[in-house]
């Protein structure tokens, strides 16, 4: 019979999410198991920073026409063994980063 597995995932040292319970006797007619879990939500200051290029931006347009120009100067036509890819692969990188650095910006997020 075709059936569904339901999976929880409760983070494992955790006294606020691993206060669970199943009810096996609430099956009834379906294939699932209830599953009560109560998790508490704090009010807090959280504040978080990342970098970011706005969409749609003057910056965009110039992060994105640096990139094209960069990995046009790639050297890709013979790609003889993985060393070469890989190093085609770490120079990509290594010019993405660059390029991505130099246009974006950090933002602070709080909630």
């Amino acid at each position: 019979m075709n059936s569904v597995i339901d999976l929880f995932f409760l983070w494992s040292n955790s006294t606020e999410l691993n206060n669970h319970i199943i009810f096996p006797e609430l099956q009834f007619l379906s294939d699932h198991t209830p599953l009560l879990v109560d998790i508490s939500i704090n009010e807090e200051f959280i504040q978080e920073k990342y970098q970011t290029i706005i969409k749609n931006s003057e910056e965009e347009s110039k992060f994105t026409l640096d990139l094209i120009k960069a990995i046009g100067n790639i050297e890709t036509t013979t790609i003889l063994d993985k060393d070469m890819l890989e190093h085609i692969v770490q120079e990509y990188t290594r010019i993405s980063e660059s390029i991505w650095h130099k246009h974006s910006r950090v933002i602070k997020i709080t909630r």
